[in-house]
């Protein structure tokens, strides 16, 4: 193995520039002073001294007196293994403790994360996501809140159907507000429990379909293939009051 694989692997374990310079150079020279160190391993004079210390504190340089002169030696080559190991013990600590740290670091990101964010998705790969998503972020036994279901096209269907299976498949349940006149998406949609079905009035029309739940509102535009998600609990809680009056409204 060539010196600039032998540099490389002793900085992959963890050794600087400067302390590989100084460590193989006490290799090469045995027992020495700073003066030798200094010209083989090219490290300035007021540097000299904190890196041989670092690799004293190390366990890969010891040290002597001679004639009132501080010399240095490079520890066996198998102290490396040492270090090695002493490094694995301090990081096992390090893990012991940022695992107990978690819960509080989780529960502060999450007091601090922004409360009101929106996204865009569009196309069918998109809305595919934006469904997979909803999904994934609710847990068994929550709802959803689906309001303006209407005839929204050939090209949405797929999509609507792929959400109601994945949803029905991880028992979320879904409250359906429909247009009157879409009576045969209700018929589709009650193959998917758990699932509530009523029909707003014959003269109320929405503009798009709204998808209620955790702190998010989905702006649905079907015919246009497009959602817009809106984290927000202000919006959310507004959107789900609407709701809640509206379902009271509405017949089965």
């Amino acid at each position: 193995m060539d010196i600039s694989q032998i540099e490389l692997q002793l900085e992959e374990i963890g050794l600087n520039q400067s302390e590989i310079k100084v460590y193989l150079s006490l290799l090469k020279l045995g027992s020495s002073s700073t003066g030798p160190i200094i010209n083989e391993s090219k490290t300035a004079n007021s540097k000299v001294y904190e890196v041989l210390e670092k690799l004293i504190q190390k366990g890969l340089v010891s040290y002597f007196t001679k004639e009132n002169v501080k010399h240095y030696k490079a520890t066996n080559p198998k102290m490396i293994l040492n270090f090695l190991n002493e490094k694995k013990k301090e990081i096992e600590q390090q893990e012991k403790k940022v695992n107990e740290l978690l819960p509080s670091l989780l529960a502060f990101s999450q007091e601090k994360e922004d409360e009101k964010e929106s996204f865009i998705f569009s196309g069918y790969r998109g809305i595919r996501t934006a469904f997979t998503n909803l999904v994934d972020e609710l847990n068994n036994g929550d709802e959803v809140h689906i309001m303006g279901v209407y005839d929204f096209g050939k090209e949405f269907l797929p999509l609507a159907l792929y959400f109601q299976k994945i949803r029905s498949d991880k028992k979320i349940k879904a409250k359906f507000l429909i247009n009157d006149h879409a009576k045969n998406l209700a018929k589709e949609f009650k193959r998917y429990p758990p699932v509530e079905i009523k029909f707003m009035p014959e003269n109320m029309l929405t503009p798009a379909i709204f998808l209620i739940y955790s702190d998010k509102v989905i702006i649905n535009l079907a015919k246009e293939m497009t959602f817009f998600v809106l984290k927000s609990r202000n919006a959310k809680e507004a959107f789900e009051a609407y709701f809640q009056m509206m379902w009271k409204l509405a017949k089965k």
